[in-house]
């Protein structure tokens, strides 16, 4: 068993060199790429980019384009938001106190809208193109602060919020999706 053992370690030794390292790098290059400069120099930044890529859709993030991972980023972020919108229903069915049900009402309204801009903005984002790009980067934009707002809607109401710090990563997956997305490009017209 042992002389087993040890000529398999050899055999996947001998493999490991025959495979050239760009060969294991190429797929992530777009990914390393595009995480390295969304971070800036910021080590934890790098990691939370890949991290939150990966997590979200690993075999695509590997192979994504700059599109395609703008798209996974807010594809995050709307699975972010819909299962905040969950809780908010869970809330809501158990509320007892009228001034805090009518914040999660508010809440409620705030993440389903969040849930389809994110969904229209990664769809616009995979497919590219001009219009579509402009359109993505207006989505996401309008669902930046969606957190804020809702804990907004508690404040004005002086009710505490039973979804303080519930998400806050939304912002944050947003961001992601808003640095990765490419510019549009402008079409000239002559």
């Amino acid at each position: 068993m042992a002389a087993f053992l040890k000529a398999l370690s050899c055999a996947v030794h001998v493999l490991l060199l025959l495979v050239p390292p760009h060969a294991c790098m190429a797929s992530t290059t777009t990914l390393q790429d595009r995480c390295e400069r969304y971070a800036g120099g910021d080590r934890s930044s790098y990691d939370y980019c890949v991290w939150t890529l990966q997590r979200a859709d690993g075999a695509s993030a590997t192979s994504a384009d700059d599109r395609g991972l703008a798209a996974i980023a807010a594809r995050a972020a709307r699975a972010t938001a819909k299962a905040t919108g969950a809780k908010i229903a869970r809330l809501q069915a158990n509320e007892t106190v009228p001034a805090r049900r009518d914040c999660l009402a508010a809440c409620a309204a705030e993440y389903a809208a969040a849930v389809r801009r994110l969904g229209r903005a990664a769809r616009d984002a995979a497919r590219g193109g001009g219009t579509l790009l402009q359109r993505a980067q207006t989505l996401l934009a309008e669902v930046t602060g969606t957190t804020a707002r809702c804990d907004g809607a508690f404040d004005a109401a002086r009710q505490y919020s039973p979804l303080d710090g519930a998400d806050h990563g939304l912002d944050d997956q947003i961001e992601l999706a808003i640095a990765l997305l490419p510019p549009p490009t402008t079409s000239s017209t002559t």
